[in-house]
């Protein structure tokens, strides 16, 4: 089953009394989909990351004056950074994968009857 075919099941029933195992199953099926993705994206983005610190690690090294070593300090600085927030937001959307059911569950209220 396809996200296409969660997404028309869910909109199909939302007037049913059943709603909230659609909405969750389509979560964890666009869930699946991202994280079958992020693995690769993290691969590219890490490699990135490793070339271009090595790239400012030899500006930093051959810089002339105290002004451009200033620039790549800074630079560096900035970078190591961006990449320690990507896998910050990273981690916490595993966390949320991996929680899902209970998000959606504390946010829709027990069901009638409970």
């Amino acid at each position: 089953m396809n996200v296409m075919d969660v997404i028309s099941n869910w909109v199909l029933t939302t007037g049913a009394e059943d709603n909230t195992a659609g909405l969750s199953e389509l979560a964890n099926q666009i869930f699946e989909y991202i994280s079958y993705i992020l693995i690769p994206i993290l691969v590219v983005v890490g490699a990135a990351g490793i070339i271009y610190s090595v790239y400012l690690g030899v500006n930093l090294a051959k810089a002339d004056s105290a002004d451009k070593r200033q620039e790549a300090k800074s630079r560096m600085v900035n970078a190591i950074i961006g990449f320690v927030a990507i896998f910050v937001l990273v981690l916490l959307m595993y966390l949320f994968v991996s929680n899902v059911d209970a998000i959606f569950g504390w946010v829709e209220g027990p069901t009638p009857g409970e």
